[in-house]
């Protein structure tokens, strides 16, 4: 029984490709951008959904359209 300790080597096709740094950054940081603006958009809609707000009064309401009768 022989065991084979060499080092295993790549195969011929991998030997003269380069990994592709900026392309691979891209695409992180568009990932990225698309995972900021969905919770951005979640927190937006989290604020404008929430029940605590004070609701405004209607402006027909709040300041009469005529002078008050003397």
């Amino acid at each position: 029984m022989t065991t084979d300790t060499a080092p295993s080597r790549r195969p011929a096709s991998d030997c003269g490709r380069h990994r592709d740094v900026v392309g691979a950054s891209l695409a992180a940081l568009w990932g990225l951008g698309h995972i900021v603006t969905l919770a951005l958009l979640g927190i937006v809609a989290e604020h404008q959904l929430g029940g605590d707000h004070p609701v405004a009064m209607p402006p027909a309401r709040a300041l009469p359209d005529h002078e008050p009768a003397v």
